[in-house]
């Protein structure tokens, strides 16, 4: 059995802390703390803007008072690529007031429906359960058909939107009309016989 040598007896080749010479000394100090007698060195502010940050968190950069503008970034001049800072928008200014139309003036927005149109197809779809009863099918299919002429002339004149309305009305009012005088003929016929 082999022993460790005299001079070191680690045998992990460890040396050995020599006990200080003083019984009555303080321990060494533990890393970042200051030794006994030493003055402490302060701590940083915390961040005023941030209530949650962590002591010695560095402060965020102050924005600009209100109607200023920030300071530009600095440019580098050999990026071609790098993008061109427009600058920051004047805050204070007064917004421009809304432009609305003269009045009387037709607005912008989507044009009026006409009314005629609308009375067409209203009549139009009326008049093709009215031709169960003959004569009022008849009449129902002659309006809507009249209405829808007209407001077909007062939409190419007056620019106005309800194309579709009148031309419903028109083909409505027709085959309410035809009904009517199929349900007029049926019904003469079968009262002759």
């Amino acid at each position: 059995m082999t022993y460790p040598p005299p001079g070191n007896p680690d045998p992990y080749g460890q040396p050995q802390q020599q006990p200080s010479q003083d019984p009555f000394a303080s321990p060494p100090p533990a890393y970042g703390q200051p030794a006994y007698g030493e003055q402490p060195t302060p701590a940083p502010a915390p961040n005023p803007y941030d209530p949650y940050a962590a002591p010695g968190s560095p402060v965020a950069p102050q924005s600009p008072a209100y109607g200023q503008q920030s300071p530009a970034a600095p440019q580098n001049p050999y990026d071609p690529y790098a993008q061109q800072q427009s600058p920051a928008p004047q805050y204070g200014q007064p917004y421009a007031a809304p432009q609305y139309p003269a009045y009387g003036a037709p607005a912008g927005g989507p044009a009026k429906k006409n009314g005629m149109a609308i009375g067409a197809m209203a009549t139009g779809i009326a008049s093709i359960p009215l031709a169960c009863c003959a004569i009022l099918g008849i009449i129902a299919g002659i309006v809507a058909i009249v209405l829808g002429i007209v407001a077909n002339k007062q939409i190419a004149q007056r620019g106005e939107d309800g194309k579709g309305f009148a031309l419903t009305g028109l083909i409505c009012g027709g085959v309410g009309l035809l009904l009517g005088i199929v349900n007029a003929i049926a019904g003469v016929a079968m009262n002759l016989t």
